[in-house]
């Protein structure tokens, strides 16, 4: 009987983190999947080339329009959490720059598929998934970048890891 008490409980715990994991949403993908047929293939290249920043928000540079109102207005056909995913992300692209783009993306790939594929947060310290390097030490050295652009990135890749 304890036996058959302790599978359940492990089944139940299971399916309580695969349901977590499904309710997550990748903002890259929502992207992917229902804007980048019509826009640009990368959502940080649609913000840097539709969008710009308001005391209100982002708004389309073209339309004026708030990013957030376009997309409650049903453009994209997308949920209210995704919509907010989104936005989320757009105001995160939008301030973090293009510093990925313009130091890094030469020798990696996007900055979220690079995050993914070789990184990992070790107690909390963004580190080389393979090299076990803290690559906040390494990025001092790497890829012409100063300090504070150094710190920024490990911002954008941490933020990489945890959107998903």
């Amino acid at each position: 009987m304890k036996q058959l008490v302790k599978i359940g409980l492990a089944i139940s715990v299971a399916f309580w983190a695969v349901s977590l994991n499904a309710q997550q949403s990748d903002p890259h993908l929502i992207y992917e999947q229902n804007c980048a047929a019509c826009h640009a293939p990368h959502a940080g290249d649609f913000v840097s080339e539709n969008l710009v920043a308001t005391e209100n928000g982002l708004v389309g540079k073209a339309s004026g329009r708030l990013a957030l109102d376009f997309l409650e207005a049903g453009h994209g056909r997308l949920s209210d959490k995704e919509i907010d995913d989104l936005i989320d992300q757009f105001e995160f692209i939008h301030e973090s720059g293009r510093l990925f783009q313009e130091k890094c993306i030469i020798c990696h790939d996007n900055a979220a598929k690079f995050a993914r594929l070789k990184l990992v947060l070790r107690d909390d310290i963004l580190t080389g998934r393979y090299t076990d390097r803290n690559v906040a030490e390494f990025l001092l050295h790497h890829g012409r970048l100063d300090a504070t652009e150094a710190q920024k990135m490990v911002e954008i890749l941490t933020h990489q890891l945890q959107v998903r």
